[in-house]
């Protein structure tokens, strides 16, 4: 058994979100996982181990509906998310794994930027999302279907530093994408189960952080909406993510009178404290 898995047992639920069966194989293979569900989407699952894979389906419609189902699946269960797959580059070699440090709309060119927390040695690149399999290539990024729609749905779910993506090249200039199968794919795939591992347990570490139960305690006392409650809940578990246990200290919020103005705090103080990663052009959003 893997080391993520021995991990993962007393911790987070980790999901890995794939499009394609052969995309799952090697860690269906690998953490030993069986079918529990064949609709609305196929789920690899196995009792005592808290790691599962969703096969979503190709494009960004298909992967939004899996990640939200999922979710409210067992809406109370703290995950990590992970997309794992394949996308096109224009000079990159086939088979490199490659981690996503920026996401790219095709419809209107926002940049989404997720806080790359989680340790991870391989190499980056920015990701344009586009709606239909296509042999160009933007200068200076990786292309797929899916990996916008993954961010963007699981970020509702979950604290960002608990999103990563990974993509593994598998066409470029030289290797066109009408070339790939099943089997291909796969075995592009199968050569990084150990670094994808080592990602999994990174994030599974940033999400057993100790949480800031007694900044939770203190504002007890304040009068709050559901959305507000879910949106505290939020925030306070980002900033543990973070270790910001020093920056957001007991008493701080003592003469707060409403629980809107606490959140502004809590939210302006965690985003100058987040990573901040150099824009990969265009403007920042998201």
């Amino acid at each position: 058994m893997s080391s993520a898995a021995k991990t993962a047992q007393k911790g987070p639920i980790i999901s890995i979100m794939v499009a394609l069966n052969c995309e799952a194989k090697p860690w269906v293979d690998l953490y030993k996982l069986k079918k529990v569900a064949n609709t609305p989407f196929e789920l690899y699952a196995r009792e005592g181990v808290d790691i599962e894979i969703v096969v979503t389906g190709i494009g960004a419609l298909a992967m939004s509906t899996a990640v939200g189902w999922l979710a409210g699946v067992s809406r109370h269960v703290r995950r990590v998310w992970l997309n794992l797959g394949i996308a096109g580059h224009a000079e990159r070699a086939l088979g490199e794994l490659v981690r996503v440090h920026a996401f790219i709309d095709a419809n209107d060119l926002k940049h989404y930027y997720p806080p790359l927390t989680a340790a991870c040695k391989n190499q980056s690149e920015a990701l344009l999302s586009v709606n239909a399999p296509t042999s160009t290539y933007p200068e200076g990024a990786m292309v797929d279907m899916e990996g916008l729609a993954f961010y963007r749905s699981a970020c509702m779910f979950s604290d960002s530093e608990l999103v990563a993506s990974l993509k593994v090249v598998s066409d470029n200039q030289e290797n066109s994408v009408e070339g790939l199968n099943a089997a291909k794919i796969t075995a592009l795939m199968q050569p990084h189960t150990d670094p994808v591992d080592k990602l999994i347990n990174s994030l599974i570490t940033l999400a057993q952080k100790p949480q800031l139960d007694d900044i939770r305690l203190e504002l007890a006392h304040l009068r709050r909406s559901h959305s507000q409650q879910q949106q505290l809940n939020r925030l306070l578990a980002r900033a543990a993510v973070l270790e910001l246990h020093a920056d957001i200290s007991e008493g701080q919020f003592s003469d707060y009178k409403t629980i809107r103005d606490v959140l502004a705090q809590l939210d302006l103080q965690i985003n100058q404290t987040a990573p901040v990663l150099a824009e990969y052009g265009g403007a920042k959003n998201g």
